[in-house]
C-alpha cells in the first residue's frame, strides 16, 4: 500500500494525518503498540520540520508512506532550512530540561533513519521499520 500526503507546514494538519496513517497501518495488520510508536516518530519528524526547517513560516511537507505486511517506509520532504537529524548527538539522560528528545525517539524506535544530504530542494528523511517476527 502506498499513499502520498501533501501537507502544509502547520501543526493543525498533524492530527488528521495521524488518523489516516493509523488507519493504513491497521489495514496492513500492524499491532497497536508498534503503530503508535511509528506515529510518534513521524509526528516528531514533522514537528521538527514545522518548527526548525520552516521556523513557523508557511511551507509544504510531502510524506510518502509505503506499508506492507513486513515493512513500513516513510519518506518526508520539505523545502525548508537544511537539517541533518542523523548528526544530532545522543542526549544525556535523564534530561535536565524538557524537550529535545524527538531525534532520540526516532533512533530508538525506528530500524533506520536515513537523511539524503544530496537532496537539493531542502530535506529528505527516510524512516524504516521492519515487523518483528515472533
Amino acid at each position: 500500500m502506498e499513499k502520498r500526503f501533501e501537507l502544509s507546514a502547520s501543526s493543525e494538519v498533524l492530527s488528521p494525518f495521524r488518523k489516516e496513517f493509523r488507519g493504513i497501518l491497521g489495514q496492513e495488520g500492524w499491532e497497536k503498540k508498534t503503530t503508535e510508536e511509528i506515529l510518534l516518530c513521524v509526528d516528531e519528524a514533522l514537528t521538527n520540520i514545522i518548527r526548525h526547517a520552516y521556523q513557523g513560516n508557511p511551507g509544504k511537507m510531502t510524506v510518502l508512506v509505503q506499508v506492507n505486511h513486513d515493512k513500513v517506509e516513510i519518506v518526508m520532504e520539505d523545502q525548508g532550512k537544511k537539517f541533518d537529524p542523523t548528526q544530532v548527538p545522543s542526549p544525556e539522560l535523564p534530561r535536565e530540561k524538557p524537550g529535545g528528545l524527538g531525534v532520540h525517539f526516532i533512533r530508538t524506535i525506528m530500524d533506520q533513519m536515513i537523511y539524503d544530504a544530496h537532496y537539493l530542494q531542502g530535506n529528505r528523511l527516510r524512516l524504516i521499520k521492519h515487523r518483528r517476527k515472533i
